[in-house]
């Protein structure tokens, strides 16, 4: 199957500081220079209800204390939340948390978002790497097995999966 005739990869972000925005960027110009078609937005930018119109999501999103998400990605966190019957078995994603394990819940908004996705359907196709502030090698690591899986063309057809 060749990734370049599917449907764009979209590359969400939620952060605080600013890194999930970096990294996602990162991300989008990655995929850019391996010829992988995909679209950046922010969580801020994004209207919940259009999940269901994502088939291959990389969600990149940090955590605020106390271990909720940011205030950009509380509209989807909630949405998602509520949404117990939603079906997102078209879904395919990955994620990628960004914390500081100063504080007792490390990465969790990136924990949450994993679970709901997961819980409503959706399939994991990389494991979700939870990044502490110094995250680089960690989101090189996430980054590198992200591009891996594309290139292996797994990254399957919603119908197919």
């Amino acid at each position: 199957m060749d990734v370049t005739e599917e449907k764009p990869i979209t590359v969400m972000f939620g952060t605080v500081t600013g890194n999930s925005e970096v990294l996602a960027e990162e991300t989008s110009e990655e995929l850019d220079d391996v010829g992988i078609p995909n679209r950046l937005i922010s969580m801020n930018d994004f209207d919940p209800q259009r999940i269901h119109q994502i088939d291959k999501l990389l969600l990149i999103i940090s955590t605020d204390s106390g271990g909720v998400p940011p205030y950009m990605a509380e509209d989807l966190y909630q949405y998602l939340s509520k949404e117990i019957e939603a079906d997102l078995n078209h879904l395919v994603y990955s994620v990628l948390a960004l914390g500081d394990t100063y504080y007792p819940n490390f990465c969790q908004a990136g924990k949450d978002f994993d679970h709901m996705l997961n819980e409503l359907g959706a399939r994991r196709v990389v494991e979700r790497v939870d990044c502490d502030i110094r995250f680089w090698d960690d989101f090189d690591y996430w980054l590198d097995s992200v591009k891996e899986f594309l290139e292996q063309q797994e990254w399957l057809e919603p119908a197919n999966v």
